[in-house]
């Protein structure tokens, strides 16, 4: 990569050929669409959502639905098969949307995408699409653009960039034409670039393209976010493969009942009547509307906490997570720093000491620079609206101090400023003062004490010697140890006015350094203890140096003896292969760039972590999609970020975040709990039409009386079991998945119950039919309707269902829609007979009595 940012603008424009008045001729233009392509830096092709719908038809189960679907209809079954359709039609449409949302989320970068641009060709101005601009168009900007490719500056008049979309910054930038000779700076350090995707919020410019594509920094980071593949509907897509897994078996069944059918020469009619009955009971597609209601509920529940996800699927690969990226500032430590310690007259100072009365001279020195290279805004009620927590932090200081920013600004005009770079890691105003002028210069210690020549001593200018620098240097480290941010001060006196051209950053006067402590939250360790706890290992992101990192994590017991601290530095210069071998040490990241998260990231995925990214900036997105999860956090966090992440939690709150994992956690074994309740029934439901016809009944079981059991009672029984899950007991470390390996978790309890409640509606037939045959189905209806109320207390604490007001409400619910089922499906004499006949009416509650004391042993045998 050509680093046009060092190159004059004259040699910029040489070197691509062009022509600042007249622009590329349709030749070169033409030539370099042929070398260098088309501006199309977002090839993102999302999948349409009839594409989608057509990969869920094709889902097993869905294709055997749409097969019983026909049948039922060449039966003459409309009701049911239209009833039965439209549910597995339902259970496609939530699948869908859910893959549709999650494609869907990825045009929000379209936001970010500018449509035209305006440039000089062949001497004439030009409106274009941005598609069609080369590499060496002559471009033109004015406020309200959105850039529209990576620019080197030629000409500008007072314009002003915001670059949130690219550095996540949201500062709006001051840009320049100037050449600037430092080397490998960072992209919100090019003051003479624009790159595309960044707006225009004042001024005009002219430009000369030097990158389209996928060659801009804006088009590097969508292909790093579109390259990180990591599956997002993982429950959905294994719920399906559980209804596979029982469609499989459904064939089964078919392809064994036709077998017997055609030998013993039944009706086509019976036939079919029998497998939709087995579609029904063995295919519990009412798996999938569970999962739906609950993820409505859960939904509304967490936007109350302020956290926002994209389906349940994100709540699952949350409760996985073993390692988790956080930024220090505002999860472990305050969103504000103090002045906490000054150096200066070789000695350290506690703030607010009577030393700093003594040194007053200097001390006041230290503060005006520091309210002066500074960029704080504030409102008319005196509130901080904008600023860097260093920079409100000497705002405050200096208020504390009777020293009001904005009269000193009023005192001392600034002239100009040189900004912050990442070579030269030092800041510059230049001020006005009466009839003089003075530099004012704060920045890192080490390249601060290169450019100073004199150090300010009880208020007079004198030589610096090597002993004064090797002083400040130590206090720097003491300062650092404590786990303080530095700040050096220094200024330089001018009796003339000096131009931004002049190199004003030189000749030096040292005054002293600032520690400002970032006070740790009050719970932090506590947080961390917690976060143990959960076997989840934290990692911190800080912009420290390294020695403060290092004190910070041995300061909040972040660090244990073999734990190591990695700067971003330290990551450019290292193979992946050997950031692998550090990278299970590594307690803090200093100073990391987005490109290094997503590396840590990469190489996370493959050693198979499951990795939890958090942040609030759009070149966060990347690591988002490469992790296991991404957790967009905090009010500042930029709306694409937000839409991008998997989970938006509105504060950046370490404790809340650790919430929302074990809750997250409680809720995934919930829904197991779901599944393996569901299926018991339905194994159940499966025993109690086969056991009949092998014992020579007529089906007992019919289409109609399944959907309304499967589609309402156990439903209820689903929501009821769900109401209870504030008290699901879950060990820490305990993380639970739902996937095919589900089979196996079935406890051998679950099985004979199913097998039990099989025999017993079996059973209950059989007596009942010694009345009528009528009778005999009324009884084995009754028993498997009522199963699934019965069933789901094996999986609640029955007492503290009795004190919730919703879970006694629900099962009252669940009862009274039982006892509609049971009136809608047989006739009132049935009704009068089953009620009169004490006997048979006995039995059934013998029966259902003897279903309660079977779940009160399974309960009791599981806890011993």
């Amino acid at each position: 990569m050509i680093e046009w940012y060092n190159y004059s603008w004259n040699d910029v424009v040489n070197e691509l050929q062009s022509d600042v008045h007249r622009g590329l001729s349709k030749e070169k233009i033409e030539e370099n669409k042929i070398k260098y392509g088309k501006n199309n830096t977002l090839s993102i092709k999302i999948k349409s959502g009839i594409f989608l719908f057509a990969k869920q038809m094709i889902n097993l189960y869905v294709l055997a639905g749409m097969v019983i679907f026909t049948l039922l209809f060449y039966i003459r079954e409309v009701r049911t098969a239209i009833i039965l359709g439209m549910l597995v039609f339902l259970c496609v449409i939530l699948h869908t949307i859910k893959d549709y949302k999650n494609e869907k989320n990825l045009m929000e970068l379209e936001k970010i995408t500018p449509k035209e641009a305006i440039v000089i060709r062949e001497g004439r101005v030009q409106k274009i699409e941005c598609e069609e601009l080369v590499i060496g168009d002559i471009v033109y900007l004015e406020r309200g653009d959105i850039v529209p490719a990576d620019l080197r500056l030629i000409n500008c008049e007072e314009l002003k960039i915001k670059e949130s979309a690219l550095t996540g910054n949201n500062d709006i930038i001051e840009k320049y034409s100037t050449k600037i000779e430092d080397k490998e700076i960072l992209l919100s350090e090019m003051k003479n670039m624009a790159f595309k995707s960044s707006f225009v919020m004042d001024g005009s410019a002219t430009a000369i393209v030097t990158a389209i594509g996928e060659n801009t920094q804006i088009g590097k980071i969508t292909k790093d976010l579109l390259e990180g593949k990591c599956e997002k509907n993982v429950l959905e897509k294994n719920i399906s493969s559980i209804i596979n897994v029982l469609t499989v078996v459904f064939f089964i069944f078919s392809c064994l009942t036709l077998i017997y059918y055609f030998r013993n020469k039944e009706s086509i009619k019976d036939y079919v009547y029998l497998i939709s009955t087995g579609y029904l009971t063995i295919v519990s597609i009412q798996i999938i509307l569970v999962i739906g209601i609950i993820s409505l509920i859960v939904k509304r529940k967490m936007e109350n906490w302020g956290v926002y996800f994209n389906g349940l699927s994100s709540l699952q690969r949350l409760s996985s997570t073993n390692i988790i990226f956080v930024d220090k500032v505002g999860t472990l430590t305050e969103d504000k720093m103090y002045v906490d310690k000054i150096y200066t007259n070789s000695m350290i100072l506690e703030n607010d000491s009577e030393q700093i009365e003594e040194n007053n001279h200097n001390v006041d020195r230290i503060l005006n620079i520091g309210l002066l290279c500074n960029d704080t805004k504030r409102d008319m009620n005196g509130e901080v609206v904008k600023g860097n927590l260093i920079d409100i932090a000497l705002v405050n200081h200096g208020m504390r101090n009777s020293i009001d920013k904005k009269v000193l600004d009023r005192e001392q005009e600034r002239i100009f400023q040189i900004p912050y770079d990442t070579d030269k890691r030092i800041k510059t105003t230049l001020n006005k003062i009466e009839d003089n002028y003075r530099a004012n210069v704060k920045g890192a210690v080490d390249k601060l004490l290169t450019r100073c020549t004199h150090i300010m001593k009880n208020g007079i200018e004198v030589e610096i010697t090597d002993k004064d620098k090797t002083e400040i240097r130590n206090a720097d480290l003491i300062l650092s140890k404590q786990s303080l941010y530095v700040e050096g001060f220094a200024y330089r006196n001018f009796s003339y006015e000096p131009s931004i051209n002049e190199n004003i950053e030189s000749n030096l006067v040292f005054v002293g350094l600032v520690g400002f402590e970032n006070p740790i939250k009050e719970n932090a360790q506590k947080y961390l203890h917690h976060c143990k706890s959960l076997a989840i290992k934290p990692t911190v992101i800080t912009e420290d140096n390294k020695i403060t990192a290092e004190a910070f994590g041995r300061k909040i017991k972040i660090l244990n003896r073999n734990d190591i601290v990695l700067s971003g530095v330290e990551i450019d210069n290292m193979e992946d292969i050997e950031l692998e071998r550090y990278i299970e040490r590594v307690g803090i990241y200093s100073k990391i760039s987005s490109k290094n998260k997503w590396a840590i990231s990469s190489i996370f995925k493959k050693l198979g972590y499951n990795l939890a990214v958090t942040g609030n900036k759009f070149t966060d997105s990347p690591s988002f999609r490469i992790a296991h999860v991404g957790v967009a956090t905090g009010k500042k966090c930029t709306n694409i970020t937000k839409k991008l992440g998997d989970i938006y939690i509105e504060d950046n709150d370490f404790m809340k975040l650790l919430s929302v994992i074990e809750e997250s956690r409680k809720l995934i074994k919930l829904l197991k709990d779901e599944v393996r309740f569901i299926l018991t029934i339905v194994l159940g439901e499966f025993v109690s039409l086969i056991l009949p016809i092998i014992l020579g009944y007529e089906p007992i079981i019919t289409p109609i009386k399944l959907l309304l059991t499967n589609f309402i009672t156990i439903i209820l029984s689903s929501i009821y079991i769900y109401s209870q899950h504030e008290n699901i007991k879950i060990k820490n470390y305990e993380r639970v998945s739902i996937d095919k390996t589900i089979f196996k978790d079935f406890t051998s309890g679950m099985v004979l119950y199913g097998v039990f409640v099989g025999i017993i509606s079996t059973l209950a037939l059989y007596l009942g039919n010694k009345n009528s045959l009528a009778l005999g189905i009324a009884n084995a209806f009754i028993i498997l309707n009522l199963s699934p109320i019965i069933f789901s207390n094996y999986f609640v604490e029955v007492k503290k269902c009795i004190k919730n007001k919703t879970s006694n409400l629900l099962f009252i619910i669940n009862i009274i829609f039982s006892i509609s089922i049971f009136s809608i499906i047989f006739n009132k004499n049935l009704l009068i007979l089953l009620s009169s006949n004490f006997r048979n009416l006995t039995t059934v509650i013998i029966i259902l009595v003897v279903q309660v004391i079977v779940i009160m042993f399974m309960k009791e045998v599981e806890r011993a």
